[in-house]
């Protein structure tokens, strides 16, 4: 059965049948994380086109877990409702036992905490196959964006001025040459770029050989607390982890390749797959009908560079995770959500280059964590931090020259929970404005623009922003929570939660990470604006200006708004 088929493959009307093809962003790989990176280069208004060898989208579950900050992600695109009527019920848990359907299995604490405080979304499990047709469709109805499913990368060469590719249609034949400033590495796991560029892999690496084994079964009426999100099995005869991708009967039984009786797909027979599937869930004559078998590597590592010249290793291509926790796909949406405005930036001309080196300047801390910790849930160890889930997934936080530090320092929740903060490089946190039917998230003021907000009296930021967005031609929105009725209190627990006064005002980045904080309006708030425009955009270092009013922060506020 083939990995993938030509279901919901579509081309973008930009496709040219010329032999040469120009466009400022190449994305080799049609997964997740490559669709996404075609998504939100559209929506900063690049051009791109993205290669994907399999003529069509997956036709098997694989990642299922989308959680609170990707469904963010999907918020700002307008996909969050389509992929909740697509997603399934499962509880954001893991289970142990003996077989599936032990009464009482061992259960871990949910992974999921409670988002309804923190953010509008809330996790989700919405297997692969359903989930990339949404983002193709998404994807394929921009104008920016060229798609070819049933194309690969030859090779490309990298010059002073930017990446020449060589591009296979496999239904014609045709060699296509592609030219473009930069390439984005969506190619899995087994990246042949990051091959190419001698890139090395850190970390843990290979852990087992696994088999897969996809069928369906109605497994669900004999499980009284219902599915877990993943479901380890021990017993003399089985051994492997069940995982539920529908809400219907599908299911996946990874089993480790070798045990049990050699179980690599070719020595996996139909009726071997059927035995191993009754010994696991405990039912011995469960009705099953096994819908196919892939073999895979559970990995857990990381790249030493996410980026070398003009190409970004992003998603698999640059970390490899154990499916606990569901942070694989994740970390990979979430890694060209962080590039995509850089990447935007530099090629309009608003930003140096040297902003694209922050993008492995933040992320790869993220990925090194995530790795470990996907190692940790599977082997039972736990997170080494004792971080909870959702402090996972929302709590992390950049530091790079994209970053205008404020002096406060990042305070620990007690528990390892998560707590919402506006100290520079954390994601802006979530607050309602408005009521009823105009009731927002403070998340739906960002992206794909840059974003001012400022306190009920912050009339001079709104001043200054005009004079800075104008001269540096940037796309800026501007927002003074409280002055217009949307909070009862005149913003005042909106100014608690971003920790500033009612002149103060916080700059958050197209990708909803603050990227720098002033407490109080100072003497030249178009100063201090440009400075940090500068700043994060790798125009200049901090001047004295910007110095000047970092300081007057923590003397207004005498060390206030420390740790938030």
């Amino acid at each position: 059965m083939p990995e993938r088929a030509a279901r919901g493959a579509q081309q973008g009307d930009g496709v040219t049948s010329s032999d040469v093809i120009e466009v400022p962003v190449l994305i080799v790989g049609g997964g997740p994380t490559g669709l996404c990176a075609s998504l939100l280069l559209s929506h900063h208004g690049v051009e791109s086109m993205t290669v994907e060898r399999h003529p069509g989208t997956s036709v098997y579950p694989r990642a299922t877990g989308i959680n609170v900050r990707t469904m963010e992600i999907f918020r700002s695109l307008g996909l969050e409702e389509e992929v909740r009527r697509s997603s399934f019920s499962v509880a954001a848990r893991v289970g142990r036992s003996r077989v599936l359907i032990d009464p009482e299995p061992e259960l871990s604490p949910s992974f999921r905490g409670d988002a309804a405080a923190a953010s509008p979304c809330d996790w989700t499990s919405c297997s692969q196959y359903e989930l990339e047709p949404i983002l193709l469709r998404a994807a394929a109805s921009r104008r920016e964006a060229q798609l070819m499913f049933g194309a690969e990368l030859l090779g490309f060469d990298e010059t002073s001025g930017g990446i020449t590719a060589q591009v296979l249609d496999r239904a014609t034949g045709l060699i296509r040459e592609v030219r473009c400033q930069y390439l984005i590495a969506a190619d899995g796991s087994k990246s042949r770029i990051r091959e190419k560029l001698e890139i090395g892999m850190r970390g843990p690496g290979e852990l087992m050989e696994v088999v897969s084994i996809h069928f369906c079964a109605p497994l669900k009426d004999k499980l009284p607390q219902g599915p877990n999100f993943l479901h380890f099995v021990q017993n003399d005869a089985a051994s492997g982890i069940f995982l539920p991708t529908n809400n219907e009967s599908r299911w996946v039984f990874a089993v480790p390749a070798g045990a049990a009786g050699g179980n690599s797909r070719e020595l996996l027979s139909p009726a071997r797959a059927v035995a191993l599937v009754r010994l696991g869930a405990g039912v011995p004559d469960l009705e099953l009908d096994v819908l196919g078998t892939v073999p895979w590597t559970m990995q857990a590592d990381w790249a030493e560079r996410m980026s070398a010249g003009r190409v970004f290793l992003a998603g698999d291509a640059a970390h490899r995770m154990t499916p606990a926790g569901g942070l694989g796909m994740n970390t990979g949406i979430q890694d060209v959500h962080n590039l995509s405005w850089k990447l935007a930036a530099v090629i309009h001309g608003a930003a140096r280059p040297a902003l694209l080196d922050t993008y492995e300047q933040e992320r790869m801390a993220v990925a090194q964590y995530n790795v470990n910790r996907s190692v940790g849930l599977i082997t039972g160890a736990g997170d080494v931090n004792n971080r909870a889930a959702l402090d996972v997934d929302l709590g992390f936080t950049y530091e790079s020259t994209a970053v205008v530090a404020d002096g406060t320092v990042k305070s620990h929740c007690a528990g390892g929970g998560y707590e919402p903060t506006a100290r520079p490089g954390s994601r802006a946190p979530h607050h309602w404005l408005g009521e009823g039917q105009s009731r927002v998230s403070v998340l739906d003021l960002f992206g794909p623009d840059w974003t001012l907000l400022s306190g009920q009296r912050g009339d001079t930021w709104r001043e200054a922003a005009d004079v800075v967005a104008k001269k540096k031609a940037l796309p800026l929105r501007q927002h003074m929570v409280g002055c217009s009725g949307e909070t009862a209190d005149g913003g005042a627990a909106w100014r608690a939660l971003y920790g500033i006064g009612e002149t103060g005002a916080v700059l958050v980045r197209p990708d909803g990470h603050v990227a720098w904080r002033h407490f109080e309006a100072g003497r030249s708030q178009a100063c201090a604006l440009a400075d940090a425009f500068d700043a994060v955009l790798a125009h200049k270092g901090q001047t004295a200006c910007a110095e000047r009013h970092i300081g007057s922060v923590l003397t207004t506020t005498g060390g206030d708004v420390r740790g938030r």
